[in-house]
């Protein structure tokens, strides 16, 4: 009781955070094109700029002359290229996104990851704006709160036993917070329990990867891949590499794309399946010689372990996007109870706090009463 009670009062808060701003996540990019369509939604129509194209605006208009190190396909219908450039240094790394509009190849804007609102909430959600450290800190918090949510069931189970009114039943009067409170936690607690382990993972990755490694097969993704030496310094076009790419995966959709940053890089070209469970991320990647446009690897969510599937689908739950717009829904909807448990969690412990206050000063007037009878006369 004691567990529950003060995990619910301390770390409850931060979990209100985490789940008001999960919530707001969930609708990240179509709230994010709300407020900004100017940058990332086009009203161009017609035939569309080669990709090549595309690469080359975003790198012409970045400062300096880094090259672009990725550029995902525009989400919706009339949306933008997003390109990626690094910079910073190594301690402080900085990621700008240059917005390419797919119709005309112009440069609709540019921003710095961590600076619009949208990705300032993400980073406030994943990392508390405080780096590795305050991942370090979500993680912490986030086992945390499952061992605050585990005692609430086991709390709750006995309830249950003296049936299922007793265990759900929400009364109005003195008891509505109580009712309403337990109610709550017992609809919606597995579910939490899965969002916030798969955000434990999420903070831990390289952890839950080396233990459960020990136990089952994983499949380590394409390393050190180099293109042959050209003699004449000549190779295939990033729309070629595209085409050659779409031949080994005819019916899968274009996601994202990395072009070589060396001489001797690859090209990695991106798709996302029908069936991957992942939907706002492609996970099937095809690499190719940048001078000879052959396929240098691959790897096909479709061949991977069971390991590889449990690490799949993490993200896809934590958001709700592995079952669809109504998945994401039910993710928006839950990122609002635990501002409902924490307030009525509180409003209980103030009042029986109250009441103990109140039943200890009359116990101690009745005993003062005892000891000093008042004098009749």
């Amino acid at each position: 009781m004691k567990v529950h009670r003060w995990l619910g009062l301390t770390v409850g808060l931060f979990f209100v955070l985490l789940g008001l701003t999960g919530s707001i996540l969930v609708f990240d990019h179509a709230i994010d094109e709300w407020l900004n369509p100017d940058i990332l939604l086009t009203q161009g129509q017609g035939e569309k700029q080669p990709i090549q194209s595309i690469i080359d605006a975003a790198e012409s208009a970045y400062p300096g002359d880094r090259k672009a190190t990725s550029a995902t396909v525009p989400r919706v219908e009339n949306g933008v290229w997003t390109v990626w450039f690094t910079g910073g240094t190594r301690e402080h790394r900085t990621f700008t996104a240059v917005h390419v509009d797919p119709y005309t190849a112009e440069v609709t804007g540019q921003r710095v990851w961590g600076e619009d609102l949208m990705t300032w909430i993400y980073r406030l959600h994943f990392r508390l704006l405080g780096g590795s450290v305050g991942g370090i800190i979500v993680g912490v918090l986030g086992l945390l709160i499952l061992i605050s949510l585990l005692s609430g069931i086991y709390l709750w189970w006995p309830l249950l036993k003296s049936g299922i009114r007793a265990a759900i039943a929400i009364r109005s009067g003195p008891r509505f917070n109580y009712d309403l409170h337990k109610s709550v936690g017992a609809f919606t607690a597995v579910f939490l329990l899965v969002i916030t382990f798969t955000g434990v993972y999420m903070e831990f990755p390289t952890v839950f990867r080396d233990v459960i490694s020990k136990f089952a097969a994983t499949t380590e993704g394409p390393r050190r891949l180099k293109s042959a030496p050209s003699e004449n310094g000549e190779g295939i076009t990033l729309d070629e590499a595209i085409e050659i790419a779409s031949q080994r995966f005819p019916n899968a959709r274009l996601d994202h794309l990395h072009p070589p940053r060396r001489e001797d890089g690859v090209y990695e070209v991106a798709f996302r399946q029908s069936d991957e469970v992942q939907r706002s991320y492609g996970r099937t990647q095809v690499f190719l010689d940048r001078y000879s446009g052959e396929i240098v690897a691959v790897r096909n969510p479709e061949e991977e372990t069971a390991a590889d599937i449990f690490f799949a689908w993490q993200f896809p739950l934590h958001n709700g996007e592995a079952f669809g717009l109504f998945g994401r829904w039910v993710v928006f909807v839950l990122g609002l109870t635990p501002a409902i448990l924490y307030v009525t969690g509180v409003v209980i412990w103030w009042r029986k706090r109250t009441s103990r206050t109140r039943h200890q000063q009359r116990r101690t007037v009745v005993e003062t009463e005892v000891r000093e009878p008042v004098a009749v006369g």
